[in-house]
């Protein structure tokens, strides 16, 4: 039944008429109430995670190196994405060279063709209009995205190692336009 026949049999039945335009009407404000945008940031689970149950590396480079194969056969590298490398936070008490080896995977991935870059210089005119220190790590997914944005990454690749005794290496794949984890990886191993 068409719109226009529709009118037409609403409008010999006076009780139809009124129902058919209190549902319009209904319709109408429940759409206009609905948003009009959805938020960037929508915290979920990530699409690929490693973690390998009861692996204990003997050193930081072993559980560096497992990492990075999973990272390698990620689906979201496929393409070599422009990715911001973050240094890895040191949340440990002892020394761990994150820097060096953040430096070395950024270095390893672009040369594998895996990723494209972001110059230094570019990081270091967007870090100071932003106010960010030197060392200032990034926390707030939000200002992630903001920051990667400004960059022209796609991605942003960080992490961390926490632990005493043993030690946890986590690395994460940040889309940065839509916030979502796409890739994470947990590698555990002890300090000799």
């Amino acid at each position: 039944m068409s719109a226009c026949c529709a009118l037409t049999a609403a409008l010999r039945k006076p009780n139809a008429l009124v129902k058919a335009l209190s549902m319009g009407l209904f319709v109408v404000t429940v759409a206009g109430c609905a948003p009009r945008t959805q938020p960037i940031y929508q915290p979920s689970a990530p699409k690929e995670t490693t973690v390998q149950q009861g692996v204990v590396h003997g050193s930081f480079n072993q559980a560096m190196r497992a990492a990075v194969q999973s990272l390698m056969g990620s689906e979201s590298l496929q393409g070599a994405p422009v990715t911001l490398v973050q240094p890895l936070q040191n949340l440990t008490d002892g020394y761990i060279d994150t820097v060096g080896v953040s430096k070395q995977l950024e270095q390893g991935l672009a040369a594998q063709g895996l990723i494209g870059t972001v110059s230094q210089a570019q990081v270091d005119v967007v870090r100071q209009s932003l106010g960010l220190g030197e060392g200032q790590v990034l926390i707030d997914p939000t200002t992630v995205m903001q920051y990667g944005r400004l960059l022209g990454a796609q991605y942003q690749l960080g992490g961390k190692v926490t632990g005493q005794e043993e030690k946890t290496l986590s690395l994460q794949l940040m889309d940065l336009t839509t916030g979502v984890i796409e890739w994470q990886d947990t590698q555990r191993f002890v300090s000799r």
